[in-house]
C-alpha cells in the first residue's frame, strides 16, 4: 500500500512540476514576430466509417468461495464436536477403544497439566490405560540392600521388557498422527483449551505455555538402560533410582513404555513441538 501512495504523489509532483515550467516560459517578455500570412490546406476528406467489432471484455475471473468455520460450541457442550475431531486424527475405532468420552478437552487439558507434576489422577485422564497387569521379576541377589524407615529390607525388582508391548498401539496411534492437521485443529480449538486451563485455576495462565514446557519435558526424559529396578514398599512399585522416581508423571509414562517405544515417542513429539 505504501509502494502506491508514494506512486501518486511522484505523479502528482510530477504533473505541478511540468504546470510551473510551462507557466514561467510562458512569461518571459519577447518581440511579437511579424504576421505571417500562410493560406491554410483544405481538410482531408474523412473517412468512411468501417464496421469494426465491439471489443468483448474478458470474463473477470471467478472468485474462490469463501469457506466460513462453524463457531466453536461451548466447553461444556463440546464433547460431539471433539469426539468427531479426534476421530478424524486417529481414527474412529482407535478413538472408541482409548479416549474418554465425557468433558474431552478439559480432561485434555487437565492431563497435559498433571504430566508434568508427581502424577496423573485416574478420575482426569483422557486417555484410558492399557489392559494386562505390570509385569515384574522379584530380584532375589540385588546388588544393594535398601532398607525402609524402621530397618526392614525393601524387596526389590526388575521390570520384564514384556511391559513394553502394552503401549505398541499408543505408540502406533501417535505416530500415525499428521502433525500439521494436528496443529491446526490446536489453534482452531485453542479457545476452548484456553477455557478450560483457566478453569484449572490458571486465571492468568497461558496453556500454550504450558504444554510446550510440558512437552520439554518429555524430550528431556533420560534414557534408561535395561535393567530398570523397581522396589515395592508398599503396595505400588517405585523405582530403586531416586533420580528416576523423582521424575514427573509424563517422564515416568515414557520410562515404563520401553526404551524403543519411547524413542519413538520422543521423536513424534519433536514434529509437533515444531508444528506448534
Amino acid at each position: 500500500m505504501k509502494k502506491w501512495i508514494i506512486a501518486i504523489i511522484l505523479v502528482v509532483l510530477g504533473v505541478i512540476a511540468l504546470y510551473v515550467f510551462n507557466a514561467s516560459q510562458s512569461t518571459i517578455e519577447e518581440a511579437p514576430p511579424p504576421p505571417v500570412m500562410v493560406e491554410e490546406p483544405s481538410p482531408p476528406p474523412a473517412p468512411e466509417p468501417q464496421n469494426v467489432p465491439a471489443e468483448v471484455p474478458a470474463p473477470a475471473p471467478a472468485e474462490e468461495p469463501v469457506v466460513e468455520q462453524p463457531p466453536l460450541p461451548p466447553l461444556a457442550e463440546s464433547d460431539p464436536v471433539a469426539i468427531e475431531t479426534l476421530s478424524g486424527l486417529v481414527g474412529d475405532e482407535q478413538v472408541r477403544a482409548y479416549v474418554a468420552h465425557q468433558d474431552v478437552i478439559a480432561r485434555l487439558v487437565a492431563t497435559v497439566d498433571a504430566m508434568g507434576g508427581a502424577q496423573v489422577p485416574a478420575s482426569i485422564k483422557v486417555i484410558e490405560g492399557p489392559g494386562g497387569e505390570f509385569q515384574a521379576t522379584a530380584d532375589e541377589n540385588p546388588a544393594s540392600v535398601i532398607r525402609n524407615a524402621a530397618g526392614d529390607p525393601i524387596p526389590q525388582y526388575i521390570v520384564d521388557p514384556v511391559n513394553d508391548r502394552r503401549y505398541d498401539s499408543y505408540v502406533k496411534m501417535l505416530e500415525a498422527v499428521d502433525v500439521s492437521q494436528l496443529a491446526a485443529t490446536y489453534r482452531e480449538y485453542r479457545p476452548l483449551l484456553e477455557e478450560a486451563f483457566r478453569q484449572l485455576g490458571y486465571p492468568d495462565g497461558d496453556f500454550d505455555q504450558r504444554l510446550r514446557a510440558v512437552i520439554d519435558e518429555l524430550l528431556a526424559t533420560p534414557d534408561v538402560a535395561e535393567p530398570v529396578r523397581l522396589i515395592k514398599p508398599e503396595a505400588f512399585y517405585l523405582y530403586a533410582d531416586k533420580e528416576l522416581e523423582s521424575l514427573t508423571a509424563g517422564q515416568k509414562a515414557l520410562l515404563r513404555m520401553g526404551p524403543e517405544n519411547a524413542a519413538r515417542v520422543k521423536a513424534k513429539l519433536s514434529e509437533i513441538r515444531d508444528a506448534l
